[in-house]
């Protein structure tokens, strides 16, 4: 609708013309009550008036669709406040108080309160905190990522996934330094859990996931068995470096990350899966080339995103 017939109608509208009883009717969507229009010298136009009926219908219609976004929204905030009531920052300085006796600090989330805990992995490592979750699969898990409102930025430099960021109970990455310790510290399971923007939910487990040091390159080394229902789009990417805008170390001809719009395991042919790629935005166009939170056997690209992923592991038992 242009600035001139809106204009217009609105001048229409400002004046005291009586309009004649037999009505015009304009077609709008989710249809209005007929317009009665004066066609003569000095009435209002009736394609002036239609016009600002359509607008007016288009912009409820976008608040009708923004509100139940919203909703949606936070009906995700709340769940996972209701995890973690307390915020804690991911920094080098979260550590345990020197002067705290860590004797009894738990190695693992194992048998732990759901929320934040304080753990030491080993007794020459530093205690820090981790969020447990004991609400999925028997529990025990640690949380090593979270994504539900795209309020945290994935696309990030080597230093930032080298020593985590964001903040526990919110969307974050613990950071690979950590990663590494904790995978190599014990032998440990990976859970993913995912869902679509049409709220379908999957999820896969490797019986065992671990990545190798900095100097390392933080390679994916070990991807155990896969099972679940999202199928198999990590194995693409078992013993592949970790690569980030600032450092290139896939073997692509370009940076990966630079395409992709986010750190991960990338290989030759860049992805199968990236956890990290961009959050779909609730408005406007669906993400393209390859940019999203992707998983090639769940929402494969090359346009759209993954709405939630949660990242977690535990110590793995054999008999489990």
């Amino acid at each position: 609708m242009t600035l001139e017939t809106l204009v217009t109608a609105l001048a229409c509208l400002s004046t005291t013309t009586t309009l004649p009883e037999k009505p015009i009717p304009i077609i709008v969507k989710n249809s209005v009550e007929p317009l009665r229009v004066d066609n003569s010298t000095g009435g209002c136009p009736a394609a002036a008036l239609g016009g600002l009926l359509a607008r007016v219908q288009h912009m409820t219609d976008e608040v009708r669709s923004l509100r139940e976004d919203l909703n949606e929204l936070q009906q995700l905030i709340d769940e996972y406040k209701s995890q973690a009531p307390a915020r804690v920052q991911i920094e080098p300085s979260i550590l345990a108080p020197r002067q705290l006796d860590v004797s009894d600090t738990p190695r693992s989330c194992i048998d732990q309160k759901h929320g934040l805990v304080l753990i030491q992995i080993a007794p020459d490592v530093e205690p820090f905190y981790v969020n447990c979750d004991q609400n999925f699969r028997d529990g025990g898990w640690l949380v090593i990522a979270n994504r539900f409102d795209g309020s945290e930025d994935f696309n990030r430099e080597w230093l930032a996934y080298k020593t985590g960021f964001g903040a526990l109970n919110s969307e974050f990455f613990i950071g690979l330094d950590k990663l590494h310790r904790l995978t190599n510290s014990m032998d440990h399971e990976l859970l993913i859990i995912m869902r679509s923007k049409t709220k379908e939910e999957r999820f896969a487990i490797y019986d065992q996931f671990s990545i190798g040091s900095e100097a390392e390159k933080y390679y994916l080394y070990v991807l155990g068995t896969y099972r679940g229902d999202s199928g198999d789009s990590l194995r693409y990417h078992s013993g592949k470096k970790f690569t980030t805008y600032d450092q290139d170390n896939d073997d692509n001809a370009q940076n990966c990350a630079r395409s992709h719009t986010g750190g991960w395991w990338y290989g030759r042919e860049c992805l199968e899966s990236n956890l990290f790629g961009t959050f779909q935005p609730t408005h406007g166009q669906e993400i393209g080339y390859f940019k999203g939170i992707l998983w090639k056997t769940f929402v494969p690209g090359p346009t759209g995103s993954l709405r939630y992923v949660r990242m977690l592991i535990r110590p793995y038992k054999k008999t489990q």
